[in-house]
């Protein structure tokens, strides 16, 4: 049983970086350490939306660990 209605996973790649738009060619916000907790907004084939740490923006969705 969750704890928590909200989606959740673990960024199990290093230097994974969060992008203001879904794809390589938009701007880098900031990269995640590894082991890092984020909560899933959506998720597209390739790419989630997330946040963490006050920052928010898409991630390959290979990066995350979790039920997606």
């Amino acid at each position: 049983m969750l704890l928590s209605k909200k989606k959740s996973a673990i960024n199990i790649k290093n230097n994974s970086i969060i992008y203001k738009k879904p794809t390589i060619y938009s701007k880098p916000i900031v990269k995640l350490e590894v082991g890092r907790l984020v909560l899933i907004k959506k998720c597209k084939t390739k790419w989630c939306k997330i946040t963490s740490g006050g920052y928010s923006g898409w991630i390959f969705k290979d990066s995350l660990w979790g039920k997606i």
